[in-house]
């Protein structure tokens, strides 16, 4: 299966997503069934795995930049995991330019959240950019 890579994050940020708001019996099965059957391709497992193994160090990494009235609880698992993604592809991954990480990461949050949601996580990753 030949995915884009902005396919292949749309599909992970589903699986992140639905990691994030099932219970944990439900994660278990989901982590085991997408890693199993080597769900889609390598970026794929990359990304989902790396961002599972450091997810909160991830969230850690943008809580400085939140309006100190702005609870970490406060912000949309969308929003959330779409930071994950970002954060991670902008640190881990040399391979990809920061602008388009940043980009994709704005996209995916935008697609499956809105667009409050889109330019939260803009504003945020931007700090990274810079």
């Amino acid at each position: 299966m030949n995915l884009t890579r902005q396919q292949v994050r749309e599909l992970s940020f589903q699986a992140l997503f639905a990691l994030e708001v099932d219970s944990e019996q439900d994660q278990a099965l989901l982590k085991k069934t997408l890693f199993e059957q080597n769900a889609i391709d390598d970026y794929f497992n990359q990304l989902v795995a790396g961002v599972l193994a450091i997810h909160k160090d991830l969230e850690a990494q943008y809580l400085p930049f939140l309006k100190a009235d702005w609870p970490i609880d406060r912000i949309s698992k969308t929003a959330n995991v779409a930071l994950q993604i970002g954060i991670f592809e902008l640190k881990n991954r040399i391979d990809i330019p920061k602008k388009v990480a940043l980009d994709q990461a704005t996209e995916l949050a935008k697609n499956f959240g809105d667009e409050s949601d889109g330019k939260f996580v803009n504003g945020i990753l931007a700090h990274f950019v810079s």
